[in-house]
């Protein structure tokens, strides 16, 4: 049974809420507050949704704890909520879904203590006053498998051993724009990740340990990442999606052995250990392509003519011609613009079309000149 709320003169948690309830959706409300243990005796709901309550600003201690059957909390659209207490999420076995999206928390929710039984998605995401991951952040969510999603945040800064303690099986990094980067020990201590998205941000270089395991890398528009990790640390990698062309050339005809089989592969050492971890093996899961014999790393996008993988600049002559004649293109047309500009005559029409091209051809110059430098 679903209890919904959603009238726009409720401003507290009402009280009458039947306590066999499957579904609590709080859906344009005024309430300000949630206060402590405000869903307890819940035994029986499954889902709690709160959306588009933008009165909303705390979540108190003990909301979201000790509902064995409750498996998804939605809380997004609450655009003035900036505190959720750290022991608001507690000892919820049966939880697979938790999106938090569109507020304006300041720190990440505390979920060290839900305590999962099986694989659980942590959607944070759109939440632009997060600033930084701590360093044990995910640790106790799940003994099974996760997939944290903290894509289109505000993070600025994650810690070393962030995800300690976790089963990574996916890590959406994408679109913060102001991360510049992964520390080395960022994976330490963590299992994965399969999937690993960085998108959209100014990270540098990737950590040169916990890549073993990645089965695909996104790193698209991602232009401050200029260099790979040796493509021996990437023992598990099928496919990258990177920004640049160049970059795909070390994978080009890279046919990789699969010698030895990830233990996900076999199903009668995971039925062993049922107790600990609960693996399926999906068609669709990234930790599907660690069981194939043999695979090709696939790579985009492709080198093509205007982006091959031979250098092109690597003639030592051909750079210095290159040098010199972009120095003299500069020069010449600096010259042109500043007689035209500094010149006492009228500035006829054939004059002023001379001085936007000298101009339009310095900064193409110029242009030409920061390429070959990066080059």
């Amino acid at each position: 049974m679903a209890f919904i709320c959603q009238e726009s003169e409720v401003t507290y948690v009402p009280q009458d809420i039947p306590r066999n309830s499957t579904e609590l959706i709080f859906f344009l409300t005024k309430i300000r507050i949630i206060p402590k243990g405000a869903f307890s005796g819940f035994g029986e709901v499954e889902k709690i949704e709160i959306s588009q309550n933008d009165d909303l600003e705390t979540i108190e201690s003990d909301v979201f704890s000790h509902l064995p059957k409750l498996y998804e909390i939605r809380i997004e659209k609450a655009n003035n909520l900036v505190y959720i207490d750290r022991n608001a999420f507690q000892k919820l076995p049966s939880l697979r879904y938790l999106l938090i999206s569109n507020t304006a928390i300041r720190f990440l929710p505390v979920v060290n203590q839900v305590y999962a039984l099986q694989k659980v998605v942590l959607d944070i995401q759109d939440n632009i006053n997060i600033r930084k991951i701590e360093r044990n952040s995910f640790l106790g969510l799940s003994s099974d498998r996760v997939d944290i999603r903290l894509n289109k945040n505000g993070i600025r800064e994650i810690e070393n051993h962030a995800f300690n303690g976790t089963i990574l099986s996916e890590l959406n990094l994408s679109d913060n724009y102001n991360l510049e980067k992964l520390p080395n020990e960022v994976f330490k201590g963590a299992h994965g990740p399969g999937y690993l998205d960085i998108s959209e941000t100014k990270i540098s270089q990737l950590p040169s340990i916990g890549l073993e395991h990645i089965n695909k890398l996104v790193a698209k528009s991602t232009y401050n990442l200029k260099k790979l990790p040796p493509l021996d640390k990437f023992h598990a990698l099928i496919e990258a999606n990177l920004t640049y062309p160049s970059h795909c050339c070390a994978f080009e005809n890279r046919t990789k052995q699969n010698s030895v089989m990830h233990p996900i592969c076999n199903k009668s050492a995971i039925s062993e250990e049922s107790d600990e971890f609960s693996f399926e093996l999906d068609e669709n899961d990234y930790y599907h392509a660690l069981c194939r014999e043999e695979f090709k790393v696939a790579c985009f996008p492709e080198p093509d003519a205007f982006n091959p993988c031979e250098d092109i600049m690597g003639h030592i002559i051909l750079r210095v011609l290159i040098w010199f004649i972009n120095i003299l293109a500069i020069m010449g047309n600096l010259t042109v613009f500043i007689i035209l500009v500094s010149s006492q005559y009228k500035l006829t029409v054939p004059r002023f079309l001379m001085c936007n091209l000298a101009f339009a051809d310095l900064c193409t110059d110029q242009r030409n000149m920061n390429t070959i430098q990066s080059i």
